[in-house]
């Protein structure tokens, strides 16, 4: 195994995880874990939740290791996705409390036929736009990926990718239309 000042350099981590190095997995997963969990149970509240957030984070990781892409640091990236994954957390939490409290407040009995089909439907909705994201041409794609999910700015984009900010607004706006098509579907329930 490589030494700890080995594992330092970014590129090498990256490199490494991408060919599927487990020694390198494993040792992100201790050296990150417990920070990871301390950041999400500050925003959720709830420590079960942040190792399971964590932990699905890190699956996530090694399952799509050829296919992430680091714009900044492998830091950076866990913690933005342990980020989003919380909230998006809190927001279905949120809905379901006010489905409760409705509930609760009318008088009405748990049936879960009841429940909006919103909330059974995220998850198919989710993979539906996954699936229209993986569609897109690949720079499109990658520009995409980089303003919506690593919330990258037009400029940064361009500079990290050695393009001009008009020809990432022309990819973002392709990308945007293409999912629109491909989505449509769903927009109209």
């Amino acid at each position: 195994m490589k030494s700890i000042a080995a594992y330092q350099n970014e590129s090498f981590i990256i490199e490494r995880l991408r060919s599927g190095d487990v020694n390198i997995f494993e040792w992100l997963f201790k050296n990150k874990y417990k920070g990871l969990c301390y950041y999400a149970t500050k925003l959720l509240g709830n420590t079960a939740a942040a190792e399971e957030i964590v932990s699905e984070t890190f699956a996530e990781i090694w399952e799509k290791k050829e296919k992430i892409i680091f714009t900044s640091s492998v830091n950076a990236y866990l913690y933005a996705t342990v980020h989003n994954k919380s909230i998006n957390l809190l927001k279905r939490q949120k809905t379901i409390t006010a489905y409760n409290k409705f509930l609760f407040e009318t008088k009405q009995e748990f049936n879960p036929a009841d429940i909006p089909d919103q909330i059974y439907q995220e998850k198919d909705i989710t993979a539906e736009i996954d699936n229209a994201i993986k569609l897109l041409p690949e720079k499109c794609k990658e520009i995409f990926v980089l303003s919506r999910f690593e919330n990258k700015k037009y400029r940064e984009i361009a500079e990290l990718l050695g393009i001009s900010i008009k020809t990432v607004e022309n990819q973002i706006g392709i990308a945007l239309e293409k999912l629109r098509k491909h989505l449509q579907h769903i927009m109209m329930l």
